[in-house]
């Protein structure tokens, strides 16, 4: 007999979020938030060379998006916009159910966060999104994201004992005119890959004492700047490879249909090398069979240079 799940319904945090200053509270204690503590420890200068009338811009425009699209999930209301109308476009295409919105998880002793979106995938399992409007979603922007997201799923799961993770992600919402007049209109969801929770651990405790997270993570600046030219690299790598392989596949059934062995030119040299069999010892299965044997005396030790490997 198979078991129903029971369905979990989310428990609200004790914690108090006071909204003019800003500040998570839980009793008479002041809690730390999330998104501080991630730009103070791994995006330090993100905002160094962003003028302040163009945060504030941003910051006024991104706040103005959160409360429609809220206005909308808890109230049906639909202002109209743009931004709500890609938004419910967005819950159709990816069959998302609203379950929260401005969700507030805490550890109840340090720190507390606001998760945007919270969405029922079933009866104990849910799924976490993060509205942003940026104009561009740089590679820095985006591991941003992925932290938020990943402590957010990591405070959800010590809040809500039973309850899974399902995927994490971002609403990309945006629909402003650009200075030449053209609109950039954005509107897509980018899932993003879960940072392990100890890992998370990690970062939080770092920060509570003070000391700089050694962000497994990170980068060199230097190769940053490499990693279109990395990529690049490999597939036309890649692309050559296909390619031999196509002529040699080629020359190869040529050569066996004319019966010779090789062509030569001023140059190069092809030699087709005629159908044989190989063998090999099942070491697996002689260690089976013969346990006795001390295998030991037989084996060759071999030093292996070390290398990189890069996936794609």
């Amino acid at each position: 007999m198979i078991m129903a799940t029971k369905r979990i319904e989310l428990k609200n945090s004790e914690v108090i979020f006071l909204e003019e200053p800003h500040e998570y509270w839980l009793g008479d204690k002041q809690l730390s938030g999330i998104t501080g503590m991630i730009q103070r420890q791994l995006f330090p200068d993100e905002y160094d060379n962003v003028d302040e009338a163009v945060l504030n811009a941003a910051a006024t425009y991104g706040t103005n998006v959160h409360a429609s699209i809220e206005d909308f999930d808890k109230n049906w209301n639909n202002d109209g916009t743009v931004e709500v109308a890609d938004y419910i476009e967005i819950c159709k295409e990816h069959g998302l159910v609203h379950e929260a919105s401005e969700y507030i998880v805490s550890d109840n002793k340090n720190w507390a966060s606001m998760i945007d979106k919270v969405y029922r995938v079933s009866d104990d399992t849910f799924s976490i999104g993060d509205i942003k409007t940026y104009g561009v979603m740089t590679s820095e922007k985006l591991e941003k994201a992925r932290w938020q997201l990943s402590l957010y799923a990591y405070f959800f799961e010590l809040q809500n004992k039973k309850a899974k993770i399902d995927k994490l992600f971002i609403i990309h919402l945006r629909n402003k005119i650009k200075k030449d007049g053209t609109v950039d209109h954005i509107n897509e969801v980018i899932f993003v890959n879960r940072i392990p929770s100890e890992i998370c651990k990690e970062l939080l405790e770092a920060d509570l004492k003070e000391e700089n997270f050694n962000n497994p993570f990170s980068i060199p600046e230097e190769y940053k700047f490499m990693e279109d030219e990395i990529r690049s690299l490999i597939q036309t790598k890649n692309d050559a490879e296909e390619r031999l392989a196509e002529i040699k596949a080629k020359i190869l059934s040529d050569m066996e249909s004319s019966g010779v062995k090789t062509w030569t030119t001023e140059t190069m040299r092809l030699t087709r090398k005629m159908p044989s069999t190989r063998i090999s010892l099942n070491t697996s299965k002689l260690k089976a069979e013969h346990p006795e044997i001390d295998y030991s005396l037989y084996e060759k030790t071999s030093n292996v240079a070390g290398s990189l490997m890069i996936a794609v």
